[in-house]
């Protein structure tokens, strides 16, 4: 027979093995929620996205692609941003990324010239993240903040150039300006956003206008086409017109150079005659009358007449 003491031990024990298998096994059962929601940490990051985890409110930590661990929630919170993938948006005509569909939003494409014209624009800009952390947290509605930096950037641009301009060669020099003004706002509100470049893709006047503006636009063409033909024809005249002139004026120097020399031997001939009937004048003024009468008779028809009495010379200017 087993003494007392030693059924009571035996019982403790047994009872002290039951009550310690039933502890593990209630923390068992406890770890298991425990594990369950540590093992919801594990994320995964993009090829073309960076992990921003926030903790009780606080970027505690940047991850780059591929498998992560963060504490689950509430502790931590995880955002996957598109960092490095090229983004764009619409800015005028469009809204968003949608057709306008209001007065008020249609409006909003309106821009008015420095001189004085209404012009609808839109543009499309190309961007990407420079930090995804103030691209999640410094701007409640980051493509909103863009829009409205470009479209203020487009207005200061438009409003110091001429209508014409815009509708023919300053659309390089406008999208240059506001995309750097546009960025300039950007980095002011710590946006954390860098835009690539911007494209207009529409400069037109308002729809009731449209055709007048059309109208004024080919009258213009049609001028700067007759003022080329006109340079054309100018150049393809004045070339030959000059060389004329001064083919004429060429030979009017050589004219008057030719009449000049001449009038100069006959005052020098004179001279040299009066020079002789001043030592003779007898014999000068008959050497005279015998080459005049030579010169004369030599470019005449020369008619004898006889009759009873006398024989008459008839002098007559040849025939030519």
């Amino acid at each position: 027979m087993i003494p007392s003491f030693l059924q009571d031990l035996s019982t403790g024990t047994a009872d002290f093995r039951h009550r310690h298998l039933a502890g593990r096994k209630a923390w068992r059962l406890a770890l298991l929620p425990l594990a369950a929601w540590l093992i919801t940490g594990f994320y995964s990051v993009g090829s073309s996205e960076r992990g921003i985890v926030l903790r009780f409110g606080r970027v505690s930590a940047r991850t780059g692609p591929g498998l992560h661990w963060a504490l689950p929630r509430p502790v931590d919170r995880v955002y996957h941003p598109k960092a490095t993938a090229v983004q764009r948006i619409e800015v005028g005509f469009r809204f968003l990324g949608r057709l306008v569909e209001t007065e008020v939003d249609a409006r909003r494409s309106d821009m008015l010239t420095g001189d004085e014209n209404i012009l609808k624009l839109m543009m499309v800009v190309q961007y990407k993240l420079r930090d995804p952390a103030d691209y999640l947290f410094r701007a409640e509605r980051p493509e909103f903040l863009i829009e409205r930096a470009v479209e203020s950037a487009l207005s200061s641009s438009v409003s110091f150039r001429r209508v014409d301009d815009l509708l023919t060669g300053s659309k390089s020099e406008v999208q240059i300006e506001a995309i750097a003004e546009a960025q300039r706002l950007l980095d002011l509100y710590g946006a954390g956003i860098v835009l690539l470049g911007g494209n207009l893709q529409m400069v037109s006047p308002p729809a009731p206008v449209i055709a007048a503006f059309n109208d004024v636009t080919a009258a213009k063409k049609d001028a700067e086409k007759q003022m080329e033909d006109a340079r054309l024809y100018a150049n393809q005249t004045v070339p030959g017109a000059r060389g004329e002139a001064a083919r004429i004026v060429g030979g009017a120097r050589g004219q008057a150079d030719l009449r000049v020399n001449q009038a100069r031997g006959e005052a020098d001939r004179f001279q040299s005659l009066l020079a002789e009937y001043l030592r003779d004048p007898s014999v000068t003024r008959r050497r005279l009358y015998l080459e005049t009468m030579e010169r004369v008779l030599s470019r005449a028809e020369v008619m004898v007449v006889r009759d009873a009495s006398k024989v008459t010379i008839l002098a007559e200017p040849a025939a030519r």
